[in-house]
């Protein structure tokens, strides 16, 4: 069954990147299973945030997590390594790969209630706290504890596509043998220090060695959300309070490192 779930999301992206506001932009997708009782579920309350929903919330008879990492092309990463602001080309597959991933776990879902499993995408997976700047569902943290990956001092997730793509999950009743979490480590900077490159890639040096601030990430987000206009997702300008469809995005220190299209390897 995992492969059959493997191979659903790899032709549902195929599917979806022949056309739209823009195509050709994602590499194959990786999928990891997790155990949605894993032992360290509850530690989310602590790692994330008080408010963070567990799996048996979202759904009482959930097994297992699968989550999904849709890697972008390399023409898409290398066109947002220039300037202070993000390419177009970039804010677009942004904006389809959101779209893509709503659509992708909505009919996974759909796919496994008719396998006779309850399964369900967490609405909190799309609610975001403006105040604190984070969400109740975190799918990075779910993403490890399904083995896909780990995270870089960027405050991202390295996969071994790299940590330049977008990530979504869906839980089920169904259960399966899991993958994670992984025991190894992927960020350069974490495992011998050689690398770091993420902190110096940032625009508003919102990232140091042992913090990140997420305010400054989001004010430099706002400012690309004035200007990549009209490609799918709605923001609220706060000088004016009128509503605008823009981009809320960044993505600069996921490209030009050594983690952005794979698990970068060390010297050794």
């Amino acid at each position: 069954m995992k492969e059959t779930i493997r191979k659903f999301v790899r032709d549902f992206v195929k599917e979806k990147d022949k056309g739209g506001i823009i195509k050709d932009i994602w590499r194959e997708p990786l999928v990891g299973f997790g155990d949605a009782r894993h032992p360290r579920m509850g530690e989310l309350k602590t790692w994330v945030q008080s408010d963070h929903v567990l799996p048996s919330e979202v759904l009482p008879e959930a097994q297992t997590i699968i989550t999904y990492f849709l890697p972008m092309q390399k023409t898409i990463g290398d066109s947002n390594i220039p300037g202070r602001l993000s390419s177009k080309e970039w804010a677009m597959a942004y904006e389809k790969t959101n779209a893509t991933l709503g659509e992708l776990g909505s009919a996974l879902s759909q796919f496994l209630k008719e396998q006779g499993y309850p399964s369900i995408v967490p609405a909190e997976a799309t609610q975001y706290d403006e105040r604190i700047l984070m969400s109740k569902w975190s799918q990075r943290h779910l993403a490890w504890l399904c083995g896909l990956g780990t995270f870089g001092i960027n405050n991202m997730f390295i996969t071994a596509a790299g940590t330049c793509g977008r990530l979504g999950s869906t839980l089920t009743a169904l259960e399966l043998e899991v993958d994670g979490p992984l025991e190894e480590e992927y960020c350069l900077y974490k495992i011998d220090g050689s690398c770091g490159l993420c902190i110096d890639r940032c625009p508003v040096q919102a990232l140091t060695t042992t913090a990140y601030d997420r305010f400054k990430c989001n004010d430099l987000c706002a400012d690309n959300a004035k200007v990549h206009v009209g490609y799918g997702s709605s923001y609220l300008l706060e000088d004016t309070g009128s509503e605008v469809l823009g981009t809320n995005t960044c993505g600069k220190c996921v490209v030009g490192v050594p983690c952005t299209y794979r698990r970068p390897k060390t010297k050794q």
